[in-house]
């Protein structure tokens, strides 16, 4: 009952059935491990007990419950721990290492219990590991974290969601459905550049209220009116899980299609699959992917070539960028696309996957200067305001990169499509419950520096926005017949 979002009082018989086989499983593991009774089962409470303030935290900051694709990532909580450890409040933290002290000086006082057979406490372990998979298997699951938490209770749908998960027939679905995906076939008419840019956090802020200025979207405005797409985009994340996003516009695959891979869909990439990348490559294009951050961060150095990505430019290659923040600033993203733009062979176009990391919080820990505010929202300088002034700090730099990157564009020769898209709303959940609003969708435009038509507005779902950037990009019709952005010009 400590695990939000709450669960009903009566709950599903197998849904209490799975929860007291893991727990069973968990105590008779660690009694044959330690010979203790007491403290297996003082271990077993504090590891449901830990599992549960983990997925708190997540859930405050997030609102989606731990599930077990985030076991994949427990690593990154060492090598990144600005990423994940400032959403678990004092309290938590207190709580956790009280319990660990608690659990280790257990240990220590409990003297060992020799059973009589090693061979019987074994098999009492792998006895309730076994009935676990065929009770999780016939759970009803909707596959909403927050539905089926509140139905059958946290530590069933965590465990149900692992032991579902990992079977045979998760990983077979997903590569069915990415086998399906739309970019396995076709070849462009006409060959321009294209950049695709996922801005960290991106969203229409307006949508807050009349409080938001609105000049600080100045250079976005201007893209819109000039882009042949723009609109909403619904993405599969909110506040986090920049993954989901990334993946649906690479593959065009829909989230809720890929069952439980829809999580972490990176984790279950094993072999090449189609994406807009092995489209491009697939044309003669280079493909080049561009992220401020390390590699490895969601795996994506594993991953990207099986995407069809030939080169990948991470953190190494900005370290002497200048910094916005703690991370890189967008700026210095747009100077990297714009170098390899201009050191592109004139007979084979760039592809270019360029994914911002200015925005990324915990935005609480940013620094917020007096008056800062003012020149940004009229809501005044209260503390529960920094972690939107902060925001727009950032969305501020977000716009002028895309004003950087396409005044450049239109005064190049090459031609050249710009996809621009929010892979998220912000996490700012108290922000928003006292606006009293709530968030759900970023904003995207395609823009080109070539043809001319009056702009049209069409909201689409993530999957959706790579087949329209092809669209863009194979279409030649009337366009083709009017002048370049440079020509215009002058």
């Amino acid at each position: 009952m400590i695990a939000v979002p709450r669960a009903q009082l009566r709950r599903p018989l197998l849904s209490s059935v799975l929860h007291i086989l893991s727990v069973l499983f968990v105590f008779d593991l660690v009694f044959a491990v330690t010979s203790r009774s007491l403290f297996s089962a003082c271990a077993s409470l504090a590891l449901v007990g830990l599992v549960a303030a983990v997925s708190n935290a997540k859930y405050e900051s997030l609102r989606e419950p731990f599930v077990f694709t985030d076991l994949s990532l427990f690593s990154q909580l060492f090598s990144h721990p600005r990423l994940y450890l400032p959403f678990l409040s004092v309290g938590k933290v207190v709580a956790i290492g009280a319990g660990i002290v608690l659990v280790i000086a257990g240990f220590i006082v409990e003297r060992p219990v020799l059973p009589g057979s090693r061979a019987l406490v074994w098999l009492a372990a792998v006895l309730p590991f076994a009935l676990a998979f065929p009770v999780a298997a016939r759970l009803p699951l909707t596959l909403d974290p927050y539905v089926d938490q509140c139905r059958n209770g946290f530590f069933a749908v965590f465990v149900a969601y692992l032991l579902n998960g990992l079977r045979p027939a998760t990983f077979r679905r997903f590569r069915e459905v990415v086998a399906a995906g739309p970019f396995a076939t076709g070849k462009p008419i006409r060959c321009p550049d294209v950049i695709l840019i996922q801005s960290e956090s991106f969203f229409d802020a307006r949508r807050l209220g009349d409080e938001v200025a609105p000049e600080l979207f100045r250079r976005f405005d201007d893209a819109r009116r000039e882009a042949v797409w723009h609109g909403e985009i619904t993405v599969p994340a909110w506040g986090a899980n920049t993954m989901r996003t990334e993946f649906a516009v690479l593959t065009g695959t829909e989230s809720f299609s890929l069952g439980y891979a829809r999580f972490y869909p990176y984790a279950f990439v094993r072999n090449k699959i189609a994406s807009l990348a092995s489209w491009f490559g697939r044309c003669g294009y280079d493909t080049v992917a561009i992220h401020p951050y390390y590699a490895d961060f969601f795996g994506r150095d594993r991953v990207f070539p099986l995407l069809g990505f030939a080169r990948f430019l991470d953190i190494r290659h900005f370290a002497s960028a200048s910094r916005a923040g703690p991370y890189v600033a967008d700026a210095s993203v747009a100077e990297a696309i714009v170098a390899e733009l201009e050191a592109a062979d004139d007979d084979r176009p760039r592809f270019v996957f360029a994914m911002t990391m200015e925005n990324h919080g915990p935005l609480h820990l940013e620094q917020v200067l007096p008056g800062e505010s003012s020149s940004r929202h009229t809501l005044g300088e209260h503390a529960s305001w920094r972690d939107l002034t902060a925001y727009l700090r950032h969305i501020e730099n977000a716009d002028a990169m895309i004003g950087r990157l396409l005044d450049h564009l239109r005064t190049s020769d090459r031609e050249t499509v710009v996809c621009f898209y929010g892979d998220h709303v912000p996490a700012l959940p108290h922000v928003f419950e006292k606006l009293g609003v709530n968030p759900q969708h970023s904003d995207y435009f395609i823009w080109r520096n070539y043809g001319a038509d009056a702009p049209e507005r069409r909201n689409l779902a993530a999957e959706e926005l790579g087949a329209a950037l092809l669209r863009v990009v194979q279409d030649h019709g009337n366009r083709a017949e009017q002048p370049h952005a440079s020509e215009k010009a002058t």
